[in-house]
């Protein structure tokens, strides 16, 4: 009995919600009220098609005023109306919706007036409007203010710009640009408020905004006042000013539009260096780091000089791998006393997987991968990568700037390093004429590459010729001979060249072969040895004119045959092979001609080279360079060939600038033995395609090593240029020889190739 009881109420329930749910849907339905019909007024040359689509209702929607709200919102999103009403008329099937707009007028021409100091070109680049498009209140004052920030720049802060809507058939307007440019702004007057410890004038030389003077326009720039602000509140903070801060900044103009700024600064108290304190490292002890920050107890303390000691730290730290370790300070001021507090978090240690390389569409990626200093596997660290953008760029073969990117990848911290390169043109073909001191006028046609299917071969062809001179080369060089290390080339040649001021022509044809390998246990390092054939001639020019015993010799030899045999040790540790400022450059050079490898001539050459850079500030760089070399005949030969000896001058290897091409010289036979000692001073003047040379020169050339004497040296210094060329480097200097024996001392000289 019980139990049908339960059953009986169930289906009560049961029965009564279904009535219940019923009901209230019937009742709701009744409530609801479908849009029968769209209609749209108002618009000229926007179509009823796209206004409707754009509002999201259709015929057999559901009518609510939400969804009219979230039309409204739509269409005026197309940017194309100044105003949208919807309305609704009701009837008995529904709701009919009409939507009323009125469009923002078309452009149908512009026409700039008033400006003279800046054209119509830059103006519309700036605002970028167009004949066709809406003329809204948005793009009326988007376009006022990129007019007068144009102007701002220069200097115009009273320029003024208006806009005449001439109204067009088909709701178009032809628009004009009013623009008053009124008088340029200089700053007549800086005023600083609240400055007790720091004196005005001391203030006026750290900005870089000037007052008008006899030298100074008093030009004012907001981006540039804007980085003045930061420059007084770091000056303050160097000087223990911690809390001092520009609270605000104003401006004014006189009665004849001139600007007067005003600065607020609060100074706060100068404090002290207290204490210096380490707390989470593990990786590094307590005096490892504290070793960056020698400071004096009570010294005043330096923001700046604390950040640049805080990012050794943190360098210390991405050296070793913790790219992820943070360094917070926590500062506690006592008295006039900093205490300072490093707090580091010096997380997971960063492991290379994965290298990537990206960009290189010319060169291998094999050839790119052999300058990698670091490889998959090892820990990160910042030298390798630093070293590894160096060897990359100096291939030759990609733009200044290689980039580096990397991506986490698990949990460890492990990373994915990518290289980013931009490849550069490789091959040149060149003809044209030059000229120098030594060759006059010269004529060549080349054709080189140096990275013949991406695989870093090296290949010139070339042809030179003048009156006095006809030269043909050919060389060829694998660096990674079956891809090791090992070098492999091959030279062949055929010179014909007449020497006017020493009264001989010399017929030089032979080749040479080249082998070389790095130097494992010592850095940067390569070790290079050759062997060339080379079949000589010497011939007087003018039988008339005296000559020397030993060049007639040469002459009555006829041909003669030159075996020689060289090797040559490099450490190249310079940081950019074109324009270096920092690092060094060692070579030894010792070649050997006749003796046990056999030919007709028998001589010994020894050169020794070194080169060192150094970076003075900003991109200025310093180089200096000692050159000394020797050569000296044994056996049967009585006397050294005069093309193998020494004449400094001018420009190349043996450059001495403000004398001409190999002048400098004991005699005209030349010198057996030179010295020669250089220093420059480089300067940007455009990145690295423009840059400017301060130079200084001396040296000279002797028939004996004794002779050899610092005070004997001639001098030489001036300026000069370099330019990056498709062709290559090339060189300008204009010199003045102190020692020069001549009424006029200033040289020019004209050079192809790096020589320094």
């Amino acid at each position: 009995m019980e139990l049908k009881i339960r059953n009986y109420m169930r289906i009560k329930v049961f029965l009564f919600l279904i009535f219940f749910v019923f009901s209230t849907v019937c009742f709701s339905a009744s409530d609801y009220k479908y849009i029968t019909d769209i209609s749209v007024f108002g618009n000229i040359n926007v179509s009823s098609k796209l206004i409707e689509s754009t509002s999201g209702l259709a015929p057999g929607d559901i009518y609510s005023q939400e969804n009219i709200s979230k039309a409204i919102k739509s269409i005026y999103k197309l940017g194309l109306f100044k105003k949208i009403d919807i309305n609704k008329v009701d009837s008995e099937k529904g709701v009919e919706i009409i939507i009323k707009v009125v469009e923002y007028p078309i452009i149908q021409e512009i026409l700039i007036t008033g400006n003279k100091k800046i054209k119509n070109e830059d103006i519309k680049a700036a605002i970028n409007v167009v004949k066709g498009d809406y003329w809204s209140d948005e793009r009326k004052f988007e376009t006022r203010n990129h007019i007068l920030s144009l102007y701002y720049d220069k200097g115009y802060r009273l320029a003024s710009v208006n806009f005449d809507e001439n109204e067009l058939q088909s709701n178009k307007i032809g628009l004009t640009i009013l623009i008053n440019e009124g008088q340029k702004v200089t700053v007549k007057e800086i005023r600083f408020i609240g400055n007790n410890q720091v004196s005005d004038k001391k203030l006026r030389k750290i900005i870089k905004t000037k007052r008008n003077s006899l030298f100074r326009s008093g030009e004012f720039k907001l981006e540039k006042f804007e980085q003045d602000i930061t420059r007084i509140e770091d000056y303050y903070h160097s000087k223990g000013f911690i809390d001092a801060a520009v609270k605000n900044w104003d401006s004014e103009y006189d009665d004849k539009g001139n600007l007067i700024l005003k600065i607020e600064i609060y100074e706060g108290n100068q404090y002290k260096i207290g204490s210096v304190t380490v707390e989470g490292n593990s990786r590094f002890s307590d005096q490892d780091i504290l070793n960056q920050f020698k400071f004096k107890l009570g010294e005043i303390f330096d923001q700046e000089e604390f950040n640049n000691k805080l990012n050794i730290v943190h360098s210390l730290y991405y050296e070793e791998g913790y790219i992820y370790s943070t360094i917070s300070q926590d500062i506690k001021k006592e008295n006039d006393y900093l205490n300072i507090i490093l707090n580091i978090s010096e997380n997971t240690r960063a492991r290379v997987r994965k290298i990537h390389i990206r960009g290189n569409t010319k060169t291998k990626e094999k050839i790119i991968r052999r300058q990698l200093a670091i490889v998959p596997g090892d820990y990160f660290r910042q030298s390798l990568l630093m070293r590894s953008q160096r060897n990359i760029y100096n291939l030759g073969f990609f733009e200044p700037n290689i980039g580096l990117d990397y991506q986490p990848i698990n949990d460890n911290g492990d990373i994915d390093l990518i290289f980013i390169v931009k490849d550069k043109q490789s091959g040149t073909a060149n003809a044209g004429v030059s000229f120098d001191q030594r060759d006059k006028l010269v004529g060549f046609i080349s054709l080189a590459h140096n990275n013949i299917l991406g695989n870093a071969w090296r290949l010139t062809l070339q042809w030179e010729f003048s009156g006095i001179k006809q030269n043909y080369n050919i060389s060829f060089t694998n660096p990674y001979l079956f891809d090791t290390n090992t070098l492999i080339g091959f030279d062949i040649y055929h010179t014909k060249r007449d020497w006017n001021d020493w009264n001989y022509r010399i017929y030089r044809t032979g080749g040479g072969i080249r082998i070389g390998t790095m130097i494992p246990w010592i850095d940067y390092s390569k070790i290079t040895c050759g062997y060339s054939l080379t079949q000589k001639k010497y011939e007087i020019l003018n039988s008339g004119d005296e000559v020397s015993g030993d060049l007639q010799e040469l002459v009555d030899k006829g041909l003669q045959l030159t075996n020689n045999i060289f090797v040559t040790l490099e450490r190249d540790g310079r940081d950019n092979i074109l324009r270096p400022s920092e690092g060094s450059l060692i070579k030894l050079y010792t070649e050997l001609a006749g003796g046990p490898i056999g030919g007709n001539e028998n001589y010994y050459k020894e050169i020794v080279q070194t080169n060192w850079y150094l970076k003075l500030f900003w991109k200025v760089a310093l180089g200096m360079k000692w050159r000394i070399g020797y050569v000296k005949e044994f056996g049967k030969s009585d006397n050294v060939p005069p093309d193998e000896r020494f004449y400094p001058g001018g420009t190349g290897p043996d450059g001495i600038r403000g004398y001409t091409d190999r002048s400098v010289v004991p005699s005209l036979d030349g010198g057996r033995a030179e010295l020669i000692c250089s220093s420059e001073i480089t300067f940007p003047i455009s990145g690295d395609q423009i840059v400017g040379v301060l130079f200084l020169d001396a040296g000279n050339s002797y028939n004996y090593l004794s002779e050899m004497k610092v005070q004997k040296l001639k001098k030489g210094a001036g300026i000069g240029i370099r330019i990056m060329s498709p062709m290559g480097l090339i060189g300008f200097d204009y010199a003045y020889g102190f020692d020069k024996e001549a009424k006029n001392k200033w040289q020019t000289h004209f050079q192809f190739g790096t020589t320094f």
